[in-house]
């Protein structure tokens, strides 16, 4: 005979004189609901089906038996730990990113403010050269440097530029070397140009203006750097 549970829908194969033995008392080992049994929740159990094979195949699939009852705990259980795979996977990821954006903002921080942490940290000039960043350890860059021959009578060379301070803290005006070089790269002529400044503010300029009175032949290039040692 056949019981269903009335509370998880799992049929069972059952002896009647078992449930008479027990008075019709019983307890579903899916759910563990228990309830009586009636004789009209009883019923026959289902025929097998004749079959037209004469003899099994050997190393076949076994079918299921439908009669297999489903634990419905295991199924929430089971449905319970994908939950939680899922959610430390999701955590996992969050914090992955975390990791990943506190890093790409550290080196942007370390790339936007070399400058700073090289005046800072000196040593960390050669970490900078090492991945090929050379970093300006003065604070200071020349700008819109052009050079043209004077209008007046002298013929000299006039020299023209901005000096920018491209930290956020004030800098020490130094002094600029401008070189006159061939087309070889040797030096020709060099001389000092100094700001009227003693210092630059944080972000601040100041332009300079110097003429070379009596340029030389074979002039090719023009470079002015700085020359903190004077």
């Amino acid at each position: 005979m056949i019981v269903t549970c009335p509370s998880c829908e799992t049929r069972y194969r059952v002896d009647p004189e078992a449930i008479t033995v027990r008075s019709g008392r019983v307890r579903c080992a899916a759910c563990g609901h228990g309830w009586k049994v009636s004789e009209e929740e009883l019923t026959p159990a289902e025929p097998a089906k004749p079959s037209l094979r004469k003899t099994p195949v050997d190393g076949g699939p076994k079918p299921a038996s439908p009669m297999e009852a489903v634990n419905p705990h295991e199924v929430v259980r089971k449905r319970a730990e994908t939950r939680r795979q899922r959610a430390r996977k999701t955590v996992e990821g969050a914090g992955w990113a975390v990791v990943a954006a506190c890093c790409l903002t550290v080196l942007g921080a370390a790339f936007l403010f070399r400058v700073d942490i090289v005046d800072a940290f000196p040593r960390s000039a050669s970490a900078y050269a090492a991945i090929g960043l050379e970093v300006n350890p003065h604070g200071l860059e020349v700008h819109n440097l052009r050079a043209y021959a004077a209008e007046d009578e002298t013929g000299g060379l006039v020299v023209e530029g901005v000096v920018v301070n491209v930290t956020g803290r004030e800098r020490a005006a130094l002094p600029l070397r401008a070189m006159i070089l061939d087309a070889e790269g040797q030096v020709l002529v060099e001389w000092m140009v100094m700001l009227d400044a003693l210092s630059l503010p944080g972000r601040g300029e100041e332009a300079f203006r110097s003429v070379l009175a009596d340029p030389p032949e074979g002039a090719a290039e023009l470079e002015v750097v700085f020359s903190p040692e004077t």
